[in-house]
């Protein structure tokens, strides 16, 4: 080619050119002992750290070997040969939900400390997709399965996931979960119905009687323990909360809001049942003129980062996300070093102080949503 033409050769050519040479293959353990000139045998036995006995020499031949040619393990590989490789798979609700964000960070790095591979699996708050999810590591032969999923239909499709749980711990899988759910498996939570109370508890001890309550799908169980604990305390001092359900998606929080506030114009204080929910529910309060939290208070439950970088600052009650899923990490571990696990049992629930909760002094303007707040928002 001339050397002008050269010149003007697009890059995408040469790239191309250059993809289409030869992949190369990873290394194999073939290549290690035929590199060290050992058996095969002898090669996967210092690789492994086998107590059989290998002579200094060859053993510092093998390990030359596996550097210089970069050799990695094949895990699966291992295991379908009878071989160990520990890991876990967590079922995640919905991975763009700092919520489950938060639990993926603590079931990582306690699984690291513990020796244990953790793959996470998103289910999008599909319950057909949970159950397909849970095939699909048994197919990676997890050690382990950690069931967090929630906010989702926790009934219509419960049996058929409860026989695969079943199915799995015939195969000495461990799983437990991270919300109540009626499975026949361990479950580290917080106590959601301590946490809906201790949100109710807040309202009426700053004077608000004009409350509300969104929470997620009636047939989650999480939601009907948050909400039997907020009307219980509601209930003994003779105040009846408007509940609105909803969904978790991203404008879960605003549109709840306008059919709670349609529901009672008076409003003066509402409990979220996330936080998402919460920061969706303080910027709409915004859009149609409303102060947070001087005319209206939110309290959220969860206590995510996402609620910490609210403003105002999101009050909150602390479910223990970290706390509940190291502890499901750990009676995973336990139970497959032979050891006792720690029996699971409902994590107290703390409240954290915000800037979105106010005493009620004077009463409150009735909040009125009109067509154009709601167009500009």
């Amino acid at each position: 080619m001339p050397h002008a033409a050269r010149r003007h050769t697009p890059y995408y050519l040469s790239l191309c050119a250059v993809t289409k040479k030869k992949s190369i293959r990873p290394p194999t353990l073939n290549d290690v002992a035929r590199e060290a000139d050992v058996s095969l045998a002898t090669a996967a036995r210092v690789l492994r750290g086998d107590d059989y006995p290998v002579t200094a020499d060859r053993t510092e031949r093998v390990l030359k070997a596996a550097q210089k040619l970069h050799y990695v393990p094949n895990l699966l590989a291992r295991v379908l040969k009878g071989g160990s490789h520990r890991s876990i798979g967590l079922v995640v609700g919905d991975m763009s939900d700092p919520y489950f964000g938060e639990i993926a960070q603590a079931v990582s790095v306690t699984a690291q400390s513990r020796s244990l591979v953790a793959m996470v699996a998103n289910m999008h708050r599909d319950p057909e997709l949970e159950i397909m999810m849970c095939r699909e590591l048994l197919e990676h032969r997890v050690n382990g399965v950690i069931l967090a999923g929630g906010g989702f239909d926790q009934v219509t499709h419960n049996e058929t996931l409860a026989n695969l749980v079943r199915r799995l711990q015939r195969m000495n899988i461990v799983v437990v979960a991270l919300t109540e759910r009626n499975l026949p498996v361990p479950c580290f939570s917080a106590d959601n119905e301590q946490a809906g109370r201790m949100a109710a508890e807040q309202f009426l001890a700053s004077g608000h009687s004009a409350v509300g309550i969104i929470v997620g799908p009636a047939t989650s169980e999480v939601t009907r323990k948050r909400v039997e604990g907020s009307r219980a305390a509601f209930a003994l001092a003779g105040v009846i909360p408007r509940v609105v359900y909803t969904d978790f998606s991203d404008t879960a929080g605003e549109d709840a809001l306008d059919a709670l506030v349609k529901a009672e114009p008076r409003i003066t204080g509402i409990i979220a049942s996330g936080d998402n929910v919460g920061v969706g529910v303080e910027g709409r309060l915004r859009a149609i003129g409303r102060r947070v939290p001087d005319d209206v208070s939110v309290i959220s439950i969860g206590h995510t980062y996402f609620g910490r970088l609210a403003y105002p600052k999101l009050t909150a009650v602390d479910v223990r996300l970290a706390e509940c899923s190291a502890a499901a990490v750990n009676y995973i571990a336990d139970t497959l070093d032979g050891l006792k696990p720690v029996s699971p049992m409902l994590a107290a629930v703390s409240l954290v102080e915000g800037q979105s909760l106010r005493r009620v002094r004077d009463q409150p303007p009735t909040i009125r949503v009109s067509r154009r707040s709601r167009a500009t928002s």
